[in-house]
């Protein structure tokens, strides 16, 4: 897919007022999910009396292959994509959702996925199963490294000697770190988020539980 075809999927984001504060916000997005996603009630064992639990359940975005990951993957993919690059570039464990999702989400954008992947010596049929296996089907390009490799000091300048060669080739490279957790990753959760207040069943009295690296914190909306 060229440049001009990819552009084509580009949709102009239009972000809620109280963002107006931020230094970079983003013009684009692509469509990667179905949103508006529903917010249930739980009944969960254990729950205080005058307590109610609602979950809002990003595991319906329809995009079962890139789960709640496209969200952020909307974003950033379409920055490539308006900057014409042509391939991305990230990294992540041998069986990263990350990787998997980013990798899944290029190809339908017809953007070129990388990855780096940390590996043990003999991965043995590690390479063969789950997200490495969706990998390969899909054709990434695909660079084990040591398990022990660290992000800042092995894995980034890794990215950056890749996206030189490959840029060099001229397939001009966008190089998203672990995660996916950058300044254009984040209107992700804030396109969510303000979808969440959007919409009717949310509590006059919130406190929003939300999953940040990988320890839940509670935020008092």
């Amino acid at each position: 897919m060229d440049s001009v075809t990819r552009k084509k999927q580009l949709q102009r984001y239009e972000p809620p007022e109280w963002v107006d504060g931020l230094k970079i916000v983003p013009k684009y997005k692509v469509q990667l999910a179905n949103t508006n996603t529903p917010i249930q009630r739980w009944y969960l064992p254990g729950i205080p009396d005058g307590v109610e639990v609602y979950i809002k359940r990003d595991d319906m975005l329809g995009c079962e292959l890139t789960g709640n990951k496209a969200r952020k993957l909307e974003f950033l993919l379409a920055d490539a994509i308006h900057q014409g690059y042509s391939s991305v570039i990230t990294c992540g464990g041998i069986q990263s959702n990350h990787c998997r999702a980013t990798a899944l989400a290029a190809r339908q954008l017809g953007l070129h996925p990388h990855l780096l992947l940390r590996s043990p010596p003999n991965p043995g049929t590690d390479v063969f199963c789950g997200n490495a296996l969706l990998n390969r089907l899909i054709g990434a390009n695909i660079y084990l490294i040591p398990p022990t490799a660290e992000l800042v000091p092995d894995i980034i300048p890794r990215m950056k000697q890749l996206a030189t060669r490959l840029n060099n080739k001229g397939d001009k490279s966008y190089v998203v770190p672990t995660g996916g957790s950058t300044s254009i990753g984040l209107y992700g959760y804030i396109d969510g988020y303000n979808e969440l207040l959007s919409q009717p069943r949310i509590p006059a009295n919130l406190q929003l539980a939300a999953q940040l690296d990988s320890s839940p914190k509670l935020i008092r909306v």
